[in-house]
């Protein structure tokens, strides 16, 4: 079996996903007069499958350093508490701001507790999903997800081992088929619960899988040049043209099919030789800076949108795209230096044996 190490270019896939989600943001306030722009407009909505991309590729970060510190006399502990450095001191200082600071200054009510408390303990996603009032940034929902996989994939990876973990990749690929199912059937959204998405972060680790046990010759074959063009063909022309249409089968498939795809595009990615042309773009130091402060642009997006809404932007869609831009890499680059990199320097006291991301 292989040992894990640090895949520069997966930084500007990382870096690939918060821009894809950006596009999304931008194309859902944006207004456009010409025909032409409502065709770049719809096709700026399949930004929102940046959100898979992100849970394919956590998936499969997040297991490979569980496999490799699964012997480990401190497992848990190292990764929980830098799980925790890395997640919970910008998310609550975000939500810290937007229900007290924000107000404040505003002299706005401050929602109700009863609005706010789903989101203090990562139960955003149930609240959407299910109608229950609630109130914060909705785009946090995802965060949730990641945070549920963060809980309780440790303890299953460390039950089934490496051999046997395909067993619970397989059972949370069905349930989440499943749930999906019943909630389109009952005619609630797909798109925010928990284990309506955790399948997409099952297949990253199934990559991790596929890594350990030195299964990645199959990025080089035939066979996955083949898969790969089906699945995006279908993908594209589902989610592009059929996505509101509210077809059940659609409901239940189409996270598997984008997931798939994202699936298999990393896959290729992390087999790429380092001088290979795809893996330089990658490790550009664009793609290489946005990949690591991508965790901010996802949080302060929302601020982002907001500000240039209320400043007029949103009917002069360039100049919005431009304002997002800007303003994104402005507040998540003060952000990254002065608040989370002090504390990710906390991290070097609970290493891992071997670098990881």
């Amino acid at each position: 079996m292989s040992s894990a190490k640090y895949i520069k270019s997966l930084d500007g896939v990382r870096a690939i996903a918060a821009l894809l989600v950006l596009v999304f943001h931008f194309s859902q306030y944006a207004i456009f007069q010409s025909d032409w722009g409502k065709m770049l407009q719809k096709i700026g909505y399949l930004g929102q499958t940046g959100v898979s991309l992100f849970f394919v590729l956590s998936g499969f970060l997040i297991t490979r350093i569980l496999f490799d510190q699964i012997h480990s006399s401190h497992y848990w502990k190292n990764f929980i508490i830098r799980r925790s450095l890395r997640i919970f001191p910008l998310y609550y200082l975000y939500l810290t701001c937007e229900y007290f600071v924000v107000p404040f200054f505003t002299h706005t009510p401050s929602p109700d507790i009863s609005l706010q408390w789903y989101y203090w303990f990562y139960l955003q996603d149930f609240a959407t999903t299910f109608h229950w009032p609630s109130a914060g940034p909705k785009h946090f929902w995802s965060l949730a997800v990641e945070e549920h996989f963060y809980l309780a994939w440790p303890f299953i990876v460390l039950y089934y081992k490496v051999k046997k973990i395909i067993q619970p990749i397989i059972a949370v690929l069905i349930i989440s088929a499943l749930v999906r199912f019943l909630l389109a059937y009952f005619q609630y959204q797909t798109y925010f619960f928990t284990f309506a998405r955790m399948d997409e972060i099952a297949l990253g680790a199934l990559l991790a899988w596929m890594e350990k046990n030195e299964k990645l010759d199959f990025f080089k074959q035939k066979t996955f040049y083949f898969i790969l063009f089906i699945i995006g063909v279908f993908s594209v022309i589902l989610w592009g043209l059929f996505s509101s249409e509210g077809l059940l089968i659609l409901q239940v498939i189409k996270y598997n099919l984008i997931s798939i795809l994202y699936f298999l595009l990393i896959g290729k990615v992390i087999n790429l030789d380092q001088n290979h042309w795809i893996s330089r773009l990658l490790c550009t130091p664009f793609f290489n800076y946005t990949g690591k402060i991508s965790y901010g642009l996802y949080v302060y997006q929302a601020t982002a949108v907001i500000w240039g809404i209320t400043h007029g932007y949103a009917n002069q869609p360039l100049l919005f795209l431009a304002s997002l831009i800007f303003f994104c890499y402005l507040i998540a680059t003060i952000s990254f230096y002065l608040f989370e990199q002090p504390i990710l320097k906390l991290k070097n006291k609970f290493t891992y044996s071997s670098h990881q991301q």
